[in-house]
């Protein structure tokens, strides 16, 4: 996915959380970056609905 809306983004982690954020994303067979903008749209729609 990429296109001229998409940015890049540093984030510090553990190597424990990077290693748990990795295995989340290959067991949902989709990539880190999926998996974080799917969280982020999940909790977007969390904060309208409150």
């Amino acid at each position: 996915m990429t296109d001229k809306n998409t940015v890049n983004l540093t984030i510090v982690l553990t190597k424990e959380e990077r290693k748990a954020l990795k295995l989340l994303a290959l067991e949902q067979d989709i990539s880190v970056s999926a998996l974080i903008r799917q969280w982020l749209k999940e909790h977007q729609n969390e904060e309208v609905n409150d």
